[in-house]
């Protein structure tokens, strides 16, 4: 996580959800408003934020990998809701981008009174695999021919997901035997699909699979998500946030044969509307994660830091622990917090003093309650 100058970082980190997304290691990124429009779809929000970003990135020199910005409100589209913001996650291709992505917006929602969560979300593969989806869908439509009228009929060859999408009721059995997008996934794909779910069961948050969400102009590719969530004032449940993979459309966006990115925009209530006050901590706290399990749970430290309101570092890569230490050490870090895959098994950390390498184990539901004692 790369912490910024106090005084640069008060200019930009006003509200709770500026600072949770701080926390988590996404850099403020000032986006012009007049990118933003009335009838902006997310997906192409996306894109122009890419773009955006990119042009900074060569202006300022900076190394944009996490971001986070602020967007206008328009009421004429969204209700209930007085705050948007944007996280991208940029040039990292395991799922632990979902997860980071994921993790960040639901505690942002929990901070501002949400409840009752539920991510629904689906697997659409990379553009090989969405070609072989509808080719298939093709096939599947021209088979069953007879039972489309004239208007679906047309839409075989060129617009077959248009058929699967159509909101009409003479449709619903027929679509409902249709192939699925799961159908045709690679294995790479069903690996990173997975490893997604397996990151949200270690949340504890439900969710469900929707082999239908694929987005209104099919952008999002491999993975795409919405999170759902009981609203702090009307108590309805409502659509918080959408989002997904964009890594075919953001590498053709930057010209470059490889290229990963991730996005999710939120809309919610803003409960606390007063400026947070930052308060420079002067212990410099790291986070080393070791093993599988590890990776699993490790964010689940970072949001018990933020209810501390105290920076803690951490690369989301790096997995080699004689690096992190590496970095640790550079950074002249007084504390690390060591989860290893038997302490992450154990739900522990080891808490060493760099100074002298003493060190303590501790439980993760003590961690807090311990980390008061050298914050003080």
């Amino acid at each position: 996580m790369q912490i910024n100058d106090l005084k640069k970082k008060k200019k930009n980190i006003n509200h709770i959800s500026d600072y949770i997304s701080d926390h988590f290691g996404f850099d403020y990124l000032a986006v012009e408003e007049k990118i933003f429009s009335k009838n902006l779809l997310i997906e192409d929000e996306k894109i122009k934020v890419l773009k955006f970003s990119q042009k900074q990135k060569k202006k300022e020199k900076i190394p944009m990998k996490m971001f986070f910005y602020k967007k206008p409100i328009l009421k004429s589209r969204v209700k209930n809701f007085n705050a948007a913001l944007g996280l991208d996650i940029i040039n990292i291709n395991s799922a632990i981008a979902e997860a980071a992505i994921i993790k960040t917006a639901l505690s942002i929602l929990k901070e501002e009174g949400y409840t009752n969560f539920q991510i629904v979300l689906n697997a659409i593969g990379d553009k090989e695999s969405q070609q072989n989806w509808q080719k298939a869908l093709s096939a599947f439509y021209r088979e069953n021919k007879d039972k489309l009228k004239k208007i679906e009929q047309k839409k075989i060859t060129k617009e077959p997901l248009s058929i699967l999408f159509a909101n009409k009721e003479y449709l619903n059995t027929l679509n409902a035997e249709a192939p699925s997008s799961l159908e045709f996934l690679s294995d790479k794909n069903i690996q990173h699909f997975q490893e997604v779910i397996e990151f949200l069961e270690n949340f504890k948050i439900n969710y469900t699979v929707d082999e239908k969400l694929v987005g209104e102009k099919l952008l999002f590719s491999k993975t795409i998500f919405k999170i759902f969530a009981e609203h702090p004032k009307t108590k309805k449940r409502e659509e918080v946030a959408f989002g997904g993979r964009y890594d075919e459309i953001a590498a053709k966006t930057v010209h470059k044969r490889q290229f990963s990115a991730i996005g999710l925009t939120l809309h919610f209530q803003k409960k606390v509307k007063q400026k947070i006050k930052l308060k420079e901590k002067k212990v410099n706290i790291h986070l080393l994660k070791i093993g599988s399990t590890a990776k699993l749970k490790y964010l689940d430290i970072i949001d018990t830091f933020k209810n501390l309101k105290v920076p803690i570092r951490y690369d989301i890569e790096e997995e080699k622990i004689s690096k992190q230490i590496q970095k640790a050490e550079k950074d002249k870090a007084d504390y690390t917090l060591i989860m290893g895959e038997i302490e992450a098994k154990q739900d522990k950390v080891l808490i060493r003093k760099m100074k002298d390498s003493s060190q303590i184990e501790v439980s993760t539901d003590d961690l807090e309650k311990y980390i008061k004692k050298f914050i003080k």
